[in-house]
């Protein structure tokens, strides 16, 4: 009798703890009958070989204007090479915190793409696959697992989760995909859409989570490419809304439950012919203050996306007359002479700038063929100023890259605040407007190594971290 009454009672609280997780925070659109209906495991969207042509159902016509009350600003990057000072990490921020990021059982990390995080949980995007933790870094669950091949070059991943993922009002987002073999001949992606509190609570009793898949939209243009070779990979997707995507490459509004929203026109397109080597350049969308912002690749200008289909210029980089030239960029140029943007982080307060002179890639920076440049924008006074190299140790960017040579890194700001004394360059913000890095323990050992931290609290991290560990550094 008693065990009936000990089996009843885990029973209640099991039910109790998979009603808390799956209706905490529920989007009230997302009832259990519809995502089981949209639940398809076997919803792949394969990219074919030709021009993307919007399907007639388009909702809505593109507006494309200055917002004449925040007409765009001008970042004058030429006009300020000569303004520059050595910044402290105090020029930013007044707190720093760290949060060792538990190993997830057999498995190592090699690097960190991306960081995602709400209140409770932080997505970690790595080589090996994506990876859940609490707030304070404690593994819970893995999402997707990478598969690796050697090759050539190194290795490289051939099926897993690509190198975007987002997180709004609850709602995780992720794309996986398999690589194929030139025998396969065609990508396979798909778009994964989840409840983070469901999510929580099926990984919790170990059960399948309940997804939304569905067919992403083609790219407006694509890269000539051999058809063994995927030209979507490089998208770069963001939520708008519990409802519906942005997508980069294609500039295409989408709702998650099939309807075009927008289509953007795609302007400033090199003017190469068709069937001409090209190069293509990353875009950069990001959430900032609640507003999705987006950097072209080979474009000057840093748009405002206003759902569901206003694009609004927000800041415009002045070159001059360093301004490389589209055609050469996306023919692949090593672009001697000319301003390449390499990075752009915003927050609510400031710009961080990272551009190089002369296209950046191993074989160049090896050779001392690359100059690279980093600049901070104050959004506040208006003032661009050239960020001075200082003399803190360099450091390898990413970890089992496919090549020999060190990636350079940003002259990271010296930590004035906290006793630990790690340094940082910002390379990314999380939902609270924070800006993060991550460490591994190796790079922390380097600085340990110089002999210019010596305190207990330095050690004490690198101590508690496991071999081949990452320390996340937050500061605010």
């Amino acid at each position: 009798m008693k065990n009936k009454h000990i089996t009843f009672l885990i029973l209640a609280l099991a039910g109790c703890l998979l009603s808390l997780f799956s209706c905490r925070n529920r989007n009230p659109n997302l009832s259990e009958k519809l995502l089981l209906e949209l639940m398809d495991e076997t919803s792949y969207f394969v990219l074919p070989d030709t021009n993307y042509v919007p399907p007639a159902g388009v909702k809505y016509n593109e507006i494309r204007e200055i917002n004449p009350v925040s007409p765009p600003e001008i970042i004058d990057i030429a006009g300020n090479l000569e303004h520059k000072k050595e910044f402290k990490l105090s020029d930013f921020a007044s707190s720093v915190r760290y949060i060792h990021l538990q190993q997830p059982p057999d498995t190592k990390f090699t690097s960190i793409s991306g960081v995602v995080s709400d209140d409770e949980h932080i997505f970690i995007n790595t080589r090996e696959g994506l990876f859940c933790y609490s707030s304070e870094g404690h593994y819970l669950y893995t999402l997707c697992v990478n598969e690796l091949e050697e090759s050539s070059m190194g290795v490289r991943i051939v099926s897993g989760v690509l190198n975007n993922v987002d997180l709004l009002n609850g709602r995780l987002m992720y794309r996986t995909y398999h690589w194929p073999s030139p025998d396969e001949g065609v990508t396979a992606i798909r778009v994964n859409v989840f409840d983070v509190n469901e999510l929580d609570a099926q990984m919790l009793f170990n059960t399948r989570p309940r997804e939304t898949t569905y067919s992403a939209p083609q790219p407006t243009y694509r890269w000539r490419v051999n058809p063994t070779n995927n030209a979507g990979v490089s998208s770069r997707y963001l939520l708008m809304d519990d409802q519906s995507l942005f997508v980069s490459n294609s500039l295409t509004g989408v709702a998650i439950f099939g309807d075009t929203l927008c289509k953007f026109n795609d302007y400033d397109l090199p003017s190469l012919a068709p069937d001409a080597r090209r190069v293509a350049s990353m875009p950069n969308i990001y959430r900032i203050a609640g507003q999705i912002m987006l950097q072209k690749g080979m474009n000057d200008t840093v748009f405002h996306i206003a759902p569901p289909n206003r694009i609004i210029p927000a800041y415009i980089m002045h070159w001059g007359e360093y301004k490389a030239d589209i055609n050469q960029h996306a023919a692949g140029s090593d672009l001697d002479g000319q301003f390449v943007l390499r990075n752009w982080i915003e927050t609510s307060r400031y710009i961080f700038i990272e551009y190089t002179e002369g296209r950046a890639y191993p074989a160049r920076w090896s050779q001392g063929k690359v100059k690279f440049h980093w600049a901070v924008y104050d959004k506040t006074t208006k003032i661009l100023t050239h960020h001075l190299t200082s003399d803190m140790p360099s450091m390898i960017e990413v970890r089992g890259a496919p090549f020999s040579t060190p990636i350079p890194i940003s002259p990271l700001f010296e930590n004035d605040i906290d006793s630990v004394g790690m340094p940082f360059w910002p390379r990314g913000v999380n939902h609270k407007d924070e800006m993060y890095m991550t460490f591994s323990k190796e790079q922390i050992k380097s600085y340990i190594d110089t002999g210019r931290f010596r305190n207990d609290k330095l050690q004490k991290i690198y101590n508690d971290m496991s071999d081949d560990g990452f320390c996340l550094m937050i500061v605010k």
